[in-house]
């Protein structure tokens, strides 16, 4: 559990560093949807302890990442991060 807390605070940690980096107006709400997202993976992790949630959230997330790209050097961080993160998490039992 507590690997996967530290996977997703390296997560939110880009997520952070390239919503404050992009250029791009309309990629800021994105940013802002993903780090949401990743306050209930926290919540999942923390409060109700359930590696299933957080494998539900990231599926979701998976598939907002596929509808919604992120442009530029930021999006592409982002969504390495959120791959490395989401395949720690596919691991987990």
């Amino acid at each position: 559990m507590e690997q996967l807390k530290s996977a997703l605070a390296d997560y939110i940690a880009v997520l952070e560093t390239s919503a404050e980096k992009t250029h791009r107006a309309e990629d800021r709400g994105k940013y802002q949807q993903h780090l949401a997202s990743a306050a209930l993976m926290y919540a999942a992790l923390e409060k109700y302890h359930s590696t299933e949630k957080l494998k539900e959230l990231v599926a979701s997330e998976r598939r907002s990442y596929g509808w919604g790209y992120l442009e530029g050097p930021e999006g592409k961080a982002t969504e390495a991060a959120f791959n490395v993160f989401s395949k720690l998490v596919g691991s987990a039992t």
